[in-house]
């Protein structure tokens, strides 16, 4: 890493003066891929914070086709693949992180984030990523802050038309989809009225997936062959999904005058995703007389395991299916007006309401011995076969237990806030000074069912209606048995009730009141800024002073369960109220030691609500047996913010209108960190083993990263077209406990390295990217399972795209991900006893854009 960033360096140092001098000989008119890349490295070079943007090639055109896909390019974020597309996004290993959209919260449901994966790029402006927060930001995440930029009409200077359309083809998934939006935009301008402009967008995408995984259970000790270490089963989990998005946007802006402006806003998304993983579980014949066991070469683990004829193990194949349906709205009005020249006054009221509800019934089928088995470790994962066996045929299978879930969450919140600014005529240090009160109710509530588990008899599937059985989609590694028989998801889903008739099985089952919880959150946030400038010698300096106080108020309603020593349950109300104030401070300082050579020293303090789930007073005890000891789980309403301490450390060189070197140090301090734990509690006289969560410890977070970006420009003829974006980001950390003794070395989920190395290129008609993702091996979770520590291979992705533009308004695209067709894999503390290998889609999309 030192020699690939000295080349860097070195070859930047070269270039910079060729890349400047070609640009000055004349006039360059920029634009596509490098007026994007332009236009990013201008909002980051002007930033009062640390921070990094993502800027549209063109109207609704990114290399990808979600926001969280977009920001794997970021540095210091990682993202995790899943269910056809990126999803779960961390900045600097953590994910405590506000997303917000056109700078207002955004959630999803009950959750305190926006599921960026449901953010069409089509709507899109721009990204930022926040790594840093002034005081007029929201408050809420220790790790960032992502800023969702869309559209408005006063960003074109007149009449606006796109439209997109793509098919999509997954490999795995062996389907090809539509993804198509528009957007069309105008303004008008007169002198009696001023100037007035609307936008509107829509987009659909239906995106059908397939993943894999073949898995292995954490390893034991077998005594009866000396201590041998391996899984008692193994097997598949076949994932596939069919999800529907449909996304609407609106803007209005109104401006009478130069001292006046008015604006209204809306954003839309719904989605309707059906989705199934079948599970296959084989346990292996560990205590059937005559099994032929052997060892890895070198170990003591498992390297396969058989039986002809073994009888009396569990084999299984169960389905859940998912009808998810996910609706979120928000509408927003606001305005600009300057009371005096040097004095203007924002405002903004907005409302926000989303939904989830979930459909989850799951069948379990069982194959009757005996059984030819042969299990074994092959490639990182599960290798299972049955010879002489049909797995495809559903004759033999019989059913065993049916789940019957369901849940439903909802949010929803009215947030106002009020901003004065104040920049004196005068030319002295202090250059803006500003205030404002920010007001917010957001409600939360969720439930889920009551009595899911139903043990049903042994009838044979073939008897229960033929729409029932399926077989799986064939697997793309060489795990043993390629298909298998599994009931189907979609008579699941759209045949439940009489699913449950033929089982035997009363209706749909009751909402659990012990998960019910609502949870009422009322924030008042006041802060006061100030920017200032100055000349320290021949060095301008300038940056921002802050306080941001906050209070949270939180009032939880949800329900407890007390089990008396005769075994009788009652079910009580419980209610809890909570006030948290704190005082969060932010200073930035930047030193620009020539024009386009600057340092940048910022600290602040952070906080992180906890999930709203987590605040759930509600209790249940359960009393000791025989063989169990007393234990209980509830939330903890008394639950503090996350606190963080952040500073950050950066040096910025900016050699090019679109070419820069920069490095940033950082550092996170935690208290109040939350985490789980198991207690002893004496509840009316007697003691339970409680889990909740609470405020533990210190944790403690350090890094750097190094960014790269340069156009090529003085180079001659086509070759002038390349360009190079390049990051690496180095983490540790971890979490202590109360007494000061470390727990984990290092945060969940977080990689120590991570890298992106984008080629670029831009000539004439064409353009083209070719972006390489890696991020180190990591711990997902420690102590998994009482076993040991769940770690997961580097993650490594190859995507590309390539346009071409027919004629100035007509580009047709070709974009793929995955490319290198990347398996996931992760092990129980050693790669002798590994857990899973997950195979994605490989993605091809094919598009064509007009614009007028």
């Amino acid at each position: 890493m030192l020699k690939v960033a000295v080349a860097s360096l070195l070859a930047a140092g070269v270039m910079s003066s060729a890349s400047v001098w070609a640009q000055d000989a004349g006039t360059v008119v920029v634009t596509g891929v490098r007026k994007a890349a332009q236009s990013a490295q201008t909002i980051k070079q002007n930033s009062e914070q640390v921070m990094d943007s993502i800027v549209a090639d063109d109207i609704g055109k990114f290399p990808d086709k979600n926001v969280a896909e977009i920001l794997g390019r970021v540095p210091g974020t990682q993202i995790i693949r899943d269910n056809g597309e990126a999803g779960q996004v961390i900045i600097r290993g953590l994910g405590g992180i506000v997303t917000t959209l056109n700078g207002r919260e955004m959630f999803t449901a009950a959750g305190r984030s926006l599921f960026l994966a449901d953010v069409p790029v089509a709507m899109l402006q721009r990204v930022d990523v926040y790594k840093s927060q002034a005081a007029d930001m929201n408050e809420g995440g220790v790790a960032g802050v992502i800023d969702v930029r869309t559209n408005r009409p006063f960003d074109f200077k007149g009449e606006q038309v796109a439209l997109t359309a793509r098919a999509e083809h997954r490999g795995l998934a062996g389907h090809t989809d539509p993804n198509l939006s528009g957007m069309w935009s105008n303004r008008w301008k007169s002198a009696e009225y001023g100037d007035f402009g609307i936008l509107g967008g829509i987009s659909y995408q239906r995106g059908r997936y397939h993943d894999e995984t073949a898995w292995v259970a954490p390893p034991i000790k077998w005594p009866l062959y000396n201590n041998m270490q391996g899984a008692d089963s193994m097997g598949r989990v076949m994932t596939q999904g069919d999800r529907k998005r449909w996304a609407g946007n609106f803007s209005a802006q109104w401006r009478p005058n130069s001292d006046l402006e008015l604006y209204a806003e809306g954003f839309s998304t719904k989605i309707n995703h059906d989705s199934s993983s079948v599970f296959f579980v084989g346990v292996l014949p560990w205590f059937q007389a005559g099994s032929t066991v052997t060892t890895q070469q070198g170990s003591n683990y498992l390297d396969s395991i058989s039986k002809n004829g073994a009888d009396g193990l569990f084999t299984l194949s169960s389905t859940q299916a998912r009808r998810d349906e996910s609706i979120g709205h928000q509408g927003a009005i606001g305005g600009r007006y300057n009371i005096t020249p040097t004095v203007r006054f924002t405002t903004e009221l907005a409302r926000t309401l989303s939904r989830y509800t979930q459909e989850n019934p799951i069948l379990d089928t069982v194959l009757p011995g005996p059984l030819n088995i042969k299990g074994a470790i092959r490639d990182g994962g599960g290798y299972l076969e049955y010879p002489g066996t049909d797995m495809t045929s559903p004759n033999k299978w019989v059913t065993d237990v049916f789940w019957d879930n369901h849940n439903a969450s909802s949010g929803r919140s009215t947030d106002w806030r009020g901003d004065v600014i104040w920049e004196p005529e005068s030319d002295g240090i202090l250059k803006e000074l500003s205030s404002g009160v920010r007001l917010a109710k957001r409600f939360a509530t969720y439930v889920h069912e009551k009595d899911n588990f139903n043990k049903v008899a042994a009838i044979p599937v073939t008897s229960l209606p033929s729409g029932l059985n399926c077989v799986t989609e064939a697997t793309g590694g060489n795990y043993g048995m390629n298909q298998f028989y599994a009931p189907c998801r979609d008579y699941l889903l759209d045949n439940t009730a009489a699913l449950r008739t033929a089982l035997g099985l009363k209706g749909r089952t009751a909402d659990d009141p012990l998960s019910y919880y609502s949870d009422v959150e009322t924030t008042t946030a006041l802060y006061l800024k100030a920017k200032f400038g100055v000349d320290v010698g021949p060095v301008p300096v300038d940056g921002a002073v802050g306080v941001r106080w906050v209070q949270t108020k939180q009032e939880v309603d949800g329900y407890s369960q007390v089990t008396s020593a005769t075994g009788a349950s009652t079910i009580i109300p419980a209610h809890s109220d909570s006030t948290t104030s704190d005082v969060l401070p932010s200073a930035s300082l930047r030193a620009k030691w020539m024009p386009n050579l600057q340092s940048r020293l910022v600290a602040g303090k952070a906080i992180q609500r906890a999930n709203f789930g987590d605040y759930n007073p509600g209790l249940i005890l359960h009393d000791s047996t025989a063989t169990t000891l007393a234990t209980g789980s509830a939330g903890n309403p008394n639950l503090r913010p996350t606190q963080s301490k952040n500073v950050d450390l950066s040096l910025e060189w900016y050699f090019a209108p679109a070419s820069s070197l920069t490095a940033t140090l950082f550092e996170h301090r935690f208290t109040d960190y939350e985490m789980w734990r198991q207690r002893n509690e004496t509840i009316n006289g007697k003691t339970y083993l409680v889990n909740r969560p609470y405020n533990v410890g210190k944790a403690n977070l350090k890094g750097s990263e190094f960014s790269y970006q340069q156009f090529f420009t003085m180079l001659p003829g086509w070759m002038s077209g390349l360009g190079v974006q390049a990051n690496v980001t180095f983490m540790h950390g971890g979490v202590q406990n109360e007494d000061g003794a470390s727990t984990t070395p290092d945060f969940p989920g977080m990689s120590k390295k991570a890298y992106n190395v984008v080629g670029l290129y831009e000539y004439d008609k064409l353009s083209a990217r070719l972006a390489y993702s890696w991020r180190d091996k990591f711990v997902a979770e420690y102590n998994y399972r009482g076993c040991c520590d769940l770690i997961v291979d580097p993650i490594k992705f190859l995507d590309a795209s390539v346009s071409y533009k027919l004629t100035k308004d007509v580009t047709v695209s070709v974009d793929a991900n995955n490319l290198l067709n990347f398996a996931y894999h992760d092990y129980h503390g050693t790669a002798a006893a590994p857990r899973d290998v997950r195979r994605y889609d490989r993605t091809v999309g094919v598009s064509l854009r007009w614009k007028m």
